[in-house]
């Protein structure tokens, strides 16, 4: 009975582990790893994001974001980018996600104020103390935790 336990422990682990990777993990993890910034934290912003498509476009009146990572154009034109085309390919896409979570860490310490940060900008993450989008945090953590558990 213990033996059935464990191999049906270990077998769930291989269906959840296998159903959370992705194509570009590969790639998310060489470009982080360049950047000394933390794949699973980049993989877990990518999920909410754009859920892995990196033709995802999300226009408003107040945002123009692109790619995997959803870059805005103002993020984008401040690391550089010429062409917001470009943001439509995943290794240029990641590159810049890694950019701007390079900048974000020169501003602020903990990763809850990454993650707060990438989401809404380092100067306006917070207001009067509390994450502006306190569900957008909880969100891209808890995918983190999942990716740390799973992807060691």
């Amino acid at each position: 009975m213990k033996h059935e336990k464990l191999i049906l422990a270990g077998l769930t682990f291989m269906l959840i582990r296998i159903n959370l990777q992705t194509s570009y993990d590969d790639l998310i993890f060489s470009i982080s790893q360049k950047h000394d910034n933390n794949p699973h934290l980049v993989k877990a912003i990518i999920f909410v994001e754009s859920r892995f498509k990196p033709g995802a476009h999300r226009q408003t009146a107040k945002e123009d974001s692109r790619g995997l990572g959803q870059i805005n154009k103002n993020l984008a034109h401040s690391l550089g980018v010429k062409n917001l085309n470009d943001l439509y390919d995943p290794a240029f896409n990641i590159e810049i996600m890694n950019k701007a979570i390079d900048d974000h860490k020169t501003r602020v310490d903990s990763i809850f104020d990454i993650i707060a940060a990438y989401n809404a900008g380092s100067i306006r993450m917070k207001k009067s103390g509390f994450y502006i989008n306190e569900t957008y945090v909880k969100k891209v953590y808890s995918r983190f935790l999942l990716y740390s558990i799973f992807f060691v």
